[in-house]
């Protein structure tokens, strides 16, 4: 197969796949569980989170569950249910428009009138509740499918979308993941359809981001991999100063959720001791 990655995102797709493997068999067999779930958006990232974790454990070790609501395109729940087809597992459609429902109503809002951001958080939040209630329920671990440039740009919902028991594909950037998923063999539409949360009619990563992943991921490597300060990323890649700057602002302003156990003191010792 032909990389279409530039020489320095290129990878061993067999060996990343022996290791990811390993390392999904290795953590379902120490945690004694019967398997694992995994939300299935129809995108790159879980269709290949799922693709790897049939490959580790089997068909039969694998949940997938699709949780649309009334906002979601169709387009994703096909696409969802053409990935499961292929890889062979079970899907279990559970629509959450209700769930959404409930907690606008409980803080004054309805679904009509919450803003975005607020309705979306709510929805990718009462998935990963329901992800890990399914699990609960058939003693199986959650698998999240974040991504090495989501999680760098904070591209995800905290306690949402970055919550889960293993993170497979946290190592590979957005652009590594979908051609990986060619290598898989996955329908090709989960793996070059644009990038999309999928929280309201024609969200796309790009219209929120405002860069593609090609350029973040280019931006990432430089400064997290190759070590070069972002001030020379310009020079050394011929990527914009403000492309660039944009990149470093994401990573900025989500620090807090890639650190979310933010405390005063760190132990005991550190305590304001008594005066006598």
């Amino acid at each position: 197969m032909m990389h279409m990655l530039p020489p320095h995102l290129r990878f061993d797709f067999r060996q990343a796949e022996k290791v990811i493997t390993r390392f999904i068999k290795d953590m379902v067999e120490s945690a004694g569980v019967s398997g694992v779930v995994v939300g299935l958006s129809g995108g790159s990232d879980s269709s290949v989170t799922a693709a790897l974790a049939v490959r580790a454990l089997g068909a039969d070790r694998v949940k997938a569950l699709r949780l649309p609501d009334r906002e979601s395109s169709h387009e994703s729940v096909e696409i969802a249910g053409k990935v499961a087809n292929t890889l062979g597992i079970e899907v279990v459609t559970i629509d959450i428009t209700p769930m959404v429902e409930l907690f606008l109503k409980a803080i004054g809002l309805t679904y009509e009138n919450a803003p975005k951001i607020v309705k979306g958080n709510i929805k990718v939040r009462t998935r990963m509740a329901t992800l890990y209630a399914f699990a609960n329920k058939e003693r199986r671990l959650v698998l999240g499918t974040s991504d090495r440039s989501e999680w760098l740009i904070g591209y995800f919902t905290k306690w949402g979308d970055g919550c889960a028991d293993l993170y497979p594909i946290i190592g590979l950037y957005k652009t590594q993941v979908m051609e990986f998923g060619k290598w898989l063999g996955l329908p090709e539409e989960s793996v070059t359809r644009p990038p999309t949360p999928d929280l309201w009619p024609g969200h796309t990563a790009y219209e929120e981001l405002g860069v593609t992943y090609d350029l973040i991921d280019e931006v990432l490597y430089r400064v997290f991999d190759e070590g070069i300060p972002p001030e020379k990323v310009p020079e050394v890649a011929g990527i914009p100063e403000e492309v660039v700057e944009r990149v470093m602002e994401l990573h900025r302003v989500s620090e807090h959720k890639r650190t979310p156990l933010k405390t005063p003191f760190k132990s005991f010792k550190e305590l304001p001791k008594l005066r006598s």
